[in-house]
């Protein structure tokens, strides 16, 4: 039992961390693991977009979302 709540407590701090690291939440904010998920890997794929175009056209800066973007996807 020690040992699973061991794991869980690893797994959750894991998570916060990762929900730390995006640009688009709040501090405050309480998302699912999924919700964090879906925003680290739509954020992830802005990035890589972004590099890409970068690769591209050289010297025009990050670009725009485009899409859906990486918005919170938890509805206000």
């Amino acid at each position: 039992a020690a040992r699973e709540r061991s794991r869980v407590q690893t797994l959750r701090h894991a998570f916060l961390e990762l929900q730390k690291t995006l640009p688009s939440v709040p501090p405050d904010t309480k998302l699912s693991k999924l919700d964090v998920l879906l925003l680290a890997t739509t954020y992830i794929a802005h990035l890589t977009r972004s590099l890409q175009d970068e690769e591209e056209s050289p010297g025009e800066g990050l670009g725009t979302l485009r899409g859906d973007g990486y918005l919170h996807p938890v509805k206000v």
